[in-house]
């Protein structure tokens, strides 16, 4: 339960800060792109969770 809830955080805060930060200029990295790459890792992760938790056996 825990890595879903933690890729879903992620997802939300990736998709905030690609939505929100299109003009912002940074010397290093683009925000715009890393609030995409958060929202594709964060959603990844949520899925591999769901995933994972399907494959386990219930007792």
């Amino acid at each position: 339960m825990k890595g879903i809830a933690i890729g879903v955080f992620l997802a939300i805060v990736g998709v905030i800060l690609w939505l929100t930060t299109k003009g912002v200029e940074t010397p290093l990295v683009s925000l715009h792109k890393a609030g995409l790459v958060l929202a594709i890792v964060g959603a990844a992760e949520a899925l591999f969770a769901l995933l994972g938790r399907a494959k386990k056996p219930n007792k």
